[in-house]
């Protein structure tokens, strides 16, 4: 899903669909699912330096990603479609009209985990304790983490509530960043990586894999190669018609039911059940990790 708030910013996305040869490369890809470059080559009758620069163009764009695999013939580059829908919300600014209060919440800010191997979490500075120890996820070092994974289980965070008593809240937002967190890495892992708000289930969303094939924008010079690298950006929306993940309803749930009052604690679960159908874990970058560089952000908008 790529979902643009605001159509001005989608000037990459524009000028990578303006192509027929771009548009070309997507139809196969979304007819043969993955293909190597030279297929590409072939297939369109132009040189590898174009289809390259084809291809760099429907990456910046986030259309397409782009893996690596090792054959008889060296090493290949594997391209596959990032996303399933584009949604442009041309009055996404219209619908936040009121008061609006933001605020960060570090991923190693949880109140409450339950947590199963593989498993763990890190700094700017180092791991955490060790790798696959549940028990690391109660040391005092967490609260700085940038970064945690885990293959099911849950963590949950106490936001903040900025309602006051005559207000009413008309909008609660949350993004983050997000993969899933497959033993190694594997571009293609699905993950059903649930959401709730004081318990009431917000949707499911579908993480397609844990990304590998570049070092994350803000990642430290010492993180591992062989780990997750950067993930998706999730956008939550809640409101009086529903929930709304990157601008698509995922639940009925409304504001009215999450029960959300002022001077109350506001739960707000993420999770993957043990019985899961896709259970690929989830990895979750914070500050100092993967392309953001910002932990759990929510905002409130009141009127």
């Amino acid at each position: 899903m790529i979902y643009l708030k605001d159509f001005k910013q989608g000037r990459l996305l524009y000028e990578a669909l303006d192509s027929d040869v771009r548009l070309g490369i997507l139809d196969e890809l979304r007819q043969k699912g993955e293909l190597n470059l030279a297929y590409f080559a072939e297939r369109f009758n132009v040189s590898n330096g174009a289809i390259t620069a084809h291809i760099k163009k429907l990456h910046a764009a986030g259309l397409i990603e782009i893996s690596t695999s090792s054959g008889i013939r060296g090493t290949q580059k594997i391209c596959s479609l990032s996303a399933d829908k584009i949604v442009i919300d041309f009055l996404g600014g219209q619908q936040e009209e009121g008061r609006v209060e933001s605020a960060q919440i570090d991923v190693g800010q949880y109140v409450a985990y339950e947590v199963h191997p593989t498993c763990g979490l890190a700094t700017r500075e180092s791991v955490v304790g060790r790798f696959d120890d549940p028990a690391c996820f109660s040391y005092p070092e967490r609260f700085r983490a940038g970064i945690l994974w885990l293959s099911y289980g849950y963590v949950e965070y106490l936001l903040p509530n900025y309602l006051s008593e005559n207000a009413r809240l008309s909008a609660l937002h949350i993004t983050l960043e997000l993969a899933s967190e497959a033993p190694g890495y594997a571009a293609y892992y699905p993950s059903d990586v649930h959401f709730s708000v004081n318990g009431k289930q917000l949707g499911v969303y579908l993480s397609k894999g844990e990304y590998n094939d570049r070092a994350g924008n803000v990642n430290p010079s010492w993180w591992y190669g062989n780990l997750g690298q950067y993930g998706k950006k999730v956008s939550i929306v809640v409101n009086d018609e529903g929930t709304f993940f990157d601008g698509v309803k995922s639940s009925a749930q409304t504001l009215s039911d999450l029960a959300i009052r002022a001077g109350e604690q506001i739960r707000f679960r993420i999770y993957v059940p043990e019985n899961a159908e896709h259970r690929g874990g989830f990895t979750l970058f914070g500050k100092g990790f993967g392309d953001y560089d910002e932990g759990i952000v929510c905002r409130f908008i009141s009127k």
